[in-house]
């Protein structure tokens, strides 16, 4: 066998070995990414139970808004449970027509829920998770909730419904809801686009004054791919909810009004 010959075969063993070698790494990858969905659903199963949705018969029932026709449906959290699992618990977020109705958690930093599922698990999932500089119970301006965009629609992931054209925003669609332990709320949706991450201007939770706020706010507006002519005024608070889109590169964001019920 000549030398160049004998160099081709070392070189094609080699090139076999290293495309075995990625495929052994890419299939491990992958069923490494299906366990860590399949943990989170398990444990998204096992939290269930602890919050529901009253619908307006069970509020009027209970003497809420009794009277003057205003009963609406009102999400329930029993947060001493919640936090007897996981004393980071902070709230609870529930999007209409999603599959986004988790336990919201917050921990010092921006970073700790990214690679954590609720019960503290290593989860390349993640949880969602609220700006470590939000207040709770009593809130800031703008409560900022983070989750991930698995390609498999969980955690945040389908927080994309809401740009889709088709995706109607009457009636229950138009908003979603939000429970602390202090008070339950109705957010009703004012914007909602995406952003390239770079140039994504969310983070701020706090104003220097009213004005600003303000400010603010017109600016989510005029991004929003959808007028929802909501009014908001000095006086109200908003939240955020904000994930990645499927390349990384753009942020997905819903804002919303907080109304209290």
């Amino acid at each position: 066998m000549r030398k160049s010959e004998a160099k081709g075969n070392k070189i094609i063993i080699i090139f076999r070995m290293v495309s075995a070698i990625i495929i052994i790494v890419c299939l491990l990858l992958l069923y490494k990414w299906h366990v860590n969905n399949a943990e989170n659903a398990n444990i998204a199963d096992s939290l269930g139970n602890f919050a529901n949705l009253e619908d307006a018969d069970e509020n009027k029932e209970n003497g809420e808004n009794a009277g003057n026709g205003n009963a609406e449906a009102k999400l329930n959290v029993n947060f001493e449970e919640l936090k007897s699992r996981n004393p980071d618990t902070v709230a609870w977020v529930k999007v209409n027509n999603t599959n986004i109705d988790f336990p919201v958690v917050k921990a010092g930093d921006n970073n700790y829920y990214l690679k954590r599922n609720f019960d503290k698990e290593y989860n390349g999932a993640g949880w969602i998770f609220a700006d470590f500089r939000n207040i709770f119970p009593d809130l800031t301006r703008n409560t900022i909730v983070y989750g991930h965009n698995r390609r498999n629609g969980t955690m945040f992931g389908n927080l994309l419904y809401l740009l889709d054209e088709n995706w109607d925003f009457e009636n229950e669609n138009s908003y979603f809801y939000f429970a602390t332990e202090k008070a339950s709320y109705k957010a009703e949706i004012f914007s909602v686009y995406m952003k390239n991450a770079d140039e994504l201007n969310l983070l701020a939770h706090e104003f220097a004054n009213d004005a600003e706020f303000l400010t603010y706010v017109q600016s989510l507006k005029e991004q929003s791919v959808h007028d929802f002519n909501i009014d908001i005024t000095k006086d109200d608070k908003i939240i955020t909810l904000c994930t990645c889109d499927n390349t990384n590169k753009n942020r997905i964001v819903v804002h919303g009004k907080l109304v209290e019920q």
